[in-house]
């Protein structure tokens, strides 16, 4: 099938589950709104980010149900110890992208983690994403809590203050985080409206170019 043809999609990577609702969750709810197909992939489980037994994983699931992804891939990697599962993890992406998108799906777009991210755990997945998501036109970089003392976007996605507010009601799906202080729903939309405000909108999410083909 040919490119014209073909339905564009994106797919979003993510070290813990809340990390791309964190980062990316009003970007999505926007593009799915435009009729892009959305993979979510998570690399670890996060049971070391929860002191509750709680399942991470379909907290996430009804989190980004929300956000609109068409589908979510939950992996087992070892969170705290993903430095030392590079190579399964980009077999793994590599895996997916191969295999696992639909024939009549080009993926336009990969949202991940990025290079100035403070947390072990982000920046090896960072290095997989970077490596498995190779023949991707463009591939972003997202702001989470572990870099919001350095954080330099270069470019924006502007949204609307209900796409912000399907990402704090997808956010309140991860009943285990509640008590981290960088999930309080004011915190957050200071955050994109401070994003917003660099590009004379209301409400923005920022990100850092790995790759951008336009």
């Amino acid at each position: 099938m040919s490119s014209l043809k073909q339905r564009k999609g994106v797919i979003a990577i993510g070290a813990h589950p809340d990390d791309i609702e964190l980062g990316c969750g009003a970007s999505l709810v926007r593009l799915a709104r435009e009729g892009f197909y959305i993979l979510s992939v998570i690399m670890t489980s996060g049971k070391n980010g929860t002191i509750d037994r709680i399942d991470r994983h379909q907290e996430s699931r009804e989190a980004l149900t929300i956000l609109g992804c068409h589908k979510v891939i939950c992996l087992n990697f070892v969170d705290t110890r993903t430095h030392l599962q590079l190579n399964g993890m980009i077999f793994a992406l590599e895996d997916i992208i191969h295999k696992q998108i639909p024939s009549d799906i080009e993926i336009w777009r990969v949202y991940t983690m990025n290079n100035v991210d403070r947390h072990q755990d982000h920046m090896a997945v960072y290095q997989a994403s970077i490596v498995a998501c190779r023949s991707i036109p463009q591939i972003l970089g997202y702001e989470t809590p572990s870099t919001w003392h350095s954080f330099m976007p270069q470019v924006f996605e502007s949204v609307t203050g209900k796409d912000f507010e399907l990402k704090l009601k997808a956010l309140s799906k991860h009943r285990s985080q509640r008590y981290r202080n960088y999930m309080d729903p004011e915190h957050l939309r200071t955050i994109a409206q401070f994003r917003g405000q660099q590009i004379n909108r209301n409400y923005a999410e920022g990100f850092i170019v790995h790759k951008m083909i336009l």
